[in-house]
C-alpha cells in the first residue's frame, strides 16, 4: 500500500470512524476504509460481521450513529439514498428488485427513464433522450450478453442471466461507483465464470466497484483488493493472494485454525 493510499488521498469513497447500533446490537463499529477506483474492491466476512449494513449506510438506507462518509472528495453522510444515487453511487441487492413480469428491455427503459426523472434530464432533452435511452440499453444488453434475451420476463430468467439484468438495469444510472451485494448467490457454478468477466468488464469501462459475496473462489478471483469484516469491524485487508493466506482470516472467515 503506498503513502497516498494509507491517508486516503485518491480515494473515490473514504469512511472514517463509521459506527451503527440497533437497539444494543452493534453492527458495524468504528470503520474506516478507501475505495480506490483503479482496483475492484471486495468486503467479505461472515453472516451478521455487518457488511450489508455498511453497504446501506454508504448508500443512505441507513444512517450512521457515528462517522463520515465523503465521495469524490464531497460529505455524503446522511444523506438520502435518491441524493447518493444521484451523485454516482448506485447499488445492487441481494435479492433482485424492479419490475419481475416485466421483460428485460422493458425493465432497463423504466430504470433509465427514472433515472432521467431524477436528474432532470427528459424535462430538458424531450424525445432526444428518450432515444438516448434505447440506445444505451442496446449497449449494456450486448455488452452483457443478454441481447438475445431482449423479450423474456424477468422472472423467467435463469438466476445467472436475473443477477446480469439486475446488473444492467443500474447501469442504466451511468454509476461512477457501483455497490453489488451478493451477485453471485444463486448462479449456477458453471456461470460464475462469465459473471466474473461481465464484472471486469464493467470496471474496464471506468466505473469503480465494491462486491460482497460469501463465494470465496469468486471473490478471491475478481478483486483486486479485499476487506475482510468480523463482529461490525474490519480485521484485515491486503490482495486476495494476502486476504487468502492470512490467518486471522482463516480462523474467523473460513473455519480454520490459525
Amino acid at each position: 500500500m503506498t503513502a497516498s493510499e494509507t491517508n486516503g488521498s485518491g480515494a473515490l469513497l473514504s469512511t472514517r470512524g463509521l459506527h451503527k447500533a440497533f437497539g444494543g446490537n452493534v453492527a458495524v463499529h468504528d470503520v474506516s476504509l478507501d475505495l480506490y477506483p483503479d482496483r475492484i474492491t471486495a468486503l467479505i466476512g461472515p453472516n451478521g460481521a455487518g457488511k450489508t449494513t455498511l453497504f446501506n449506510i454508504v448508500t443512505g438506507y441507513e444512517r450512521p450513529d457515528a462517522g463520515e462518509i465523503t465521495f469524490d472528495g464531497q460529505a455524503v453522510t446522511g444523506m438520502a439514498p435518491w441524493e447518493i444515487s444521484r451523485r454516482g453511487v448506485v447499488r445492487t441487492f441481494q435479492t433482485p428488485v424492479g419490475f419481475p413480469t416485466m421483460t428485460v428491455w422493458e425493465s432497463l427503459q423504466v430504470a433509465g427513464a427514472s433515472h432521467a426523472v431524477l436528474t432532470g434530464m427528459l424535462s430538458r432533452r424531450g424525445r432526444h433522450e428518450t432515444d438516448e435511452l434505447s440506445h444505451r440499453a442496446e449497449e449494456i444488453l450486448q455488452n452483457l450478453g443478454l441481447d438475445r434475451l431482449i423479450d423474456t420476463p424477468v422472472d423467467e430468467l435463469a438466476a445467472g442471466d436475473r443477477k446480469l439484468a439486475e446488473l444492467a438495469r443500474q447501469l442504466m444510472a451511468r454509476p461512477r461507483l457501483l455497490l453489488l451485494d451478493e451477485p453471485a448467490a444463486g448462479v449456477n457454478p458453471g456461470a460464475i465464470s462469465r459473471l466474473s468477466e461481465q464484472i471486469r468488464d464493467v470496471h474496464r469501462s471506468g466505473i469503480a466497484l465494491m462486491i460482497i459475496d460469501h463465494n470465496l473462489s469468486f471473490v478471491l478471483d475478481v478483486a483486486d483488493y479485499v476487506h475482510t469484516m468480523a463482529n461490525g469491524q474490519i480485521i484485515a485487508e491486503g490482495t486476495p493472494e494476502e486476504t487468502a493466506a492470512n490467518p486471522v482470516v482463516r480462523q474467523v472467515y473460513m473455519g480454520v485454525e490459525a
